[in-house]
């Protein structure tokens, strides 16, 4: 049997110890978090003990800490027409960078004309200046930039981001999934007036997630309306199980955030040196700042359908970019923005790590990629002959 090496963290990652045994005792509860008898407080007490360990991880009110079904959902919650900061004006248009999820740039509940893109650098990063011309071009605007970007890496400048956008009287939301549990940041310091989060890219469980909003956010308006879950901001029943999972692993990864990001970055850098000895390898985003765990790469002649199935079959784990394409290997519209051209955005390869990742595991990848790397640099000279 093929040992199995995983380096797809940025995908999904494993359930950790500590979310599994939350939700095992979860799903003992029988109560409705809803109800007011004994059975009912005690799997409130559970869902508001993992608000407050959400909240306390970014520097939020437990009130402000809304649950839902995940990242995607906390996007589509966020980017609400009316929007406002305190007493300011109410956003009419969205503005969102070019690299961001497929979730935001499907635009929300904004009609498509009210919807402008942000460009971004070659770098993979925002293009402030185009920023500032876009935002001097219109009324007050929702501004949508993620922390981290989730192919590349890159960390994007979410607090200069901020400082721009409320100088013109708009609003920020920041989609923060694939950042979280990996650096250490807070509401106030992202100057973010909304965060999304997602509790299964940090050892939580798929389905849950939440939308955190800042403490002059008004005029959110609920997705999903029917009873008053939520303080009437998404209603259902609340995932007693999936929230207590979110919680355990939101403790677990903040405990361990400095440490496990040191080892990461080691292992991350060994691996991306030992990709680098084949010739003309191209590592997107590696000069800026990129998440410790992260490389998005391609190499002369590769495919990125033919990389991933040939890791897979020497048993490593890996993804194209983006895992939401529906199991497809698609051209990356990340690279696509940054100005690569096609035959780039068709052949990148993300390999991502994560807090069980070990030194074994980047020798076999790395094992497995010289063989891979043979055949490509055979299959470029025979196009070529």
């Amino acid at each position: 049997m093929v040992e199995r090496v995983y380096l797809d963290w940025n995908a999904t990652t494993p359930l950790r110890p500590e979310a599994k045994a939350a939700m095992e005792a979860a799903w003992e509860l029988s109560g409705n978090p809803s109800s007011v008898h004994s059975e009912g407080r005690r799997a409130r007490r559970v869902v508001e003990d993992a608000r407050e360990a959400v909240a306390r991880a970014v520097g939020a009110r437990p009130q402000d800490v809304v649950f839902l079904s995940g990242g995607t959902e906390a996007n589509a919650l966020a980017l609400t027409p009316g929007l406002r900061r305190g007493s300011g004006a109410r956003v009419t248009r969205l503005l969102v960078s070019a690299v961001e999820h497929a979730s935001v740039l499907a635009g929300g509940r904004f009609p498509a004309e009210t919807i402008g893109t942000i460009k971004a650098t070659p770098s993979g990063v925002v293009d402030l200046e185009h920023l500032r011309s876009l935002l001097n071009d219109g009324p007050p605007a929702l501004v949508s930039v993620m922390l981290a970007n989730n192919e590349t890496g890159a960390i994007q400048p979410v607090a200069e981001v901020g400082e721009i956008v409320h100088a013109a009287g708009g609003v920020v939301h920041v989609d923060a999934v694939q950042a979280f549990g990996k650096i250490a940041f807070d509401l106030t310091s992202l100057q973010a007036d909304l965060l999304s989060l997602s509790a299964h890219k940090i050892g939580g469980p798929k389905g849950i997630g939440a939308l955190v909003l800042g403490q002059d956010t008004e005029g959110l308006d609920a997705l999903l309306r029917g009873g008053g879950q939520e303080l009437g901001r998404r209603a259902g029943t609340e995932n007693v199980a999936g929230i207590s999972g979110f919680g355990a692993a939101t403790k677990a990864a903040m405990a361990d955030l400095k440490a496990d990001a040191a080892r990461v970055r080691r292992l991350r850098d060994q691996l991306e040196d030992g990709l680098r000895q084949t010739p003309g390898l191209t590592v997107f985003s590696d000069d800026v700042k990129r998440l410790h765990n992260t490389i998005l790469f391609t190499a002369p002649g590769m495919k990125a359908e033919t990389a991933v199935i040939g890791f897979d079959l020497a048993g490593v784990a890996v993804s194209s970019g983006s895992a939401c394409s529906s199991g497809k290997v698609q051209p990356s519209h990340v690279l696509a923005a940054m100005g690569y051209r096609r035959e780039m955005t068709q052949g990148a390869v993300r390999l991502s790590l994560g807090w069980s990742t070990t030194e074994t595991d980047v020798d076999l990848a790395l094992k497995a990629w010289r063989k891979l790397a043979n055949t490509l640099v055979k299959g470029e000279r025979r196009n070529t002959a």
